[in-house]
């Protein structure tokens, strides 16, 4: 039984051990009747929003759940084993050379492009959720993770979704930079060819211990070992140091915006 199954069942045997209806307990955490059978029946995705519903109405503790047993199940399988990492870094350095990294991404511009990475139509709003839940590591309000993101500026030219949804993201990664403890640099497109064009890459840093991830085409390659771990720091520096100032990206990726209304 995955992870998932067993949380619908236990959806299920909390609701009628405090002996409600499903019209009851949907009523009481503000879902529809039809909302709280679907998700019973497997016919709809247990989503974030659900859960913290019904943990603020029943003292329950069904996100913290989900995001250390379930989340794990729609996330990408060759990312499975960084998530861990991920969630308990206290520093991100983030580079991509063609795509707004997923922790700074909107849910609409994850949900367009999402399909394109071959997620097939009936797990999208899992996998969706699921990637954006990992934001909470730098959303959350209680020591959030410093992140340092790096992108090539032709992630900010390359349509995902439509227009509406690349000037909104846009909007949403420049706004990201007036946080302290997040930084976004656009390395500009008149770069001439570098290291960083080899793929994306994040450098996790955890009690102290740095981890690396390399994402490929069909996998991805954890880095653990101390000599590897220092030769990528070395190319994340490099890379960093073709990137504009925070200020001067900000301005970049603000002109750009206004371009795709």
């Amino acid at each position: 039984m995955s992870g998932t199954e067993w949380l619908r069942l236990e959806l299920r045997r909390l609701r009628e051990a405090a002996d409600l209806s499903q019209e009851s307990f949907g009523q009481r955490i503000h879902f529809s009747t039809s909302h709280v059978g679907a998700v019973e029946r497997g016919d709809r995705p247990i989503l974030p929003g659900y859960l913290r519903a019904i943990d603020n109405a029943h003292g329950t503790a069904l996100v913290t759940l989900y995001r250390q047993f379930i989340r794990g199940e729609w996330t990408p399988a060759h990312y499975r084993p960084f998530v861990e990492y991920e969630g308990r870094a206290t520093l991100l350095r983030v580079f991509h050379p063609a795509l707004v990294p997923g922790l700074l991404q909107t849910e609409a511009y994850a949900r367009a492009l999402l399909p394109a990475v071959d997620v097939p139509p009936e797990e999208l709003e899992q996998t969706l959720a699921a990637r954006l839940d990992r934001q909470e590591v730098i959303t959350r309000d209680s020591r959030p993770c410093h992140l340092a993101t790096v992108v090539d500026e032709s992630a900010l030219h390359r349509l995902v979704g439509n227009p509406e949804v690349m000037r909104d993201q846009l909007k949403a990664l420049a706004s990201a930079g007036d946080r302290q403890h997040l930084q976004v640099h656009v390395i500009p497109a008149d770069t001439p060819v570098y290291v960083g064009l080899l793929g994306p890459m994040v450098l996790a840093t955890v009690e102290g211990r740095c981890v690396g991830f390399l994402e490929r085409y069909l996998d991805g390659q954890l880095i653990e070992s101390p000599n590897q771990i220092e030769a990528l720091e070395r190319k994340w520096e490099i890379i960093r140091g073709y990137a504009l100032s925070a200020q001067q990206s900000r301005e970049l990726i603000m002109r750009v915006a206004e371009k795709w209304t």
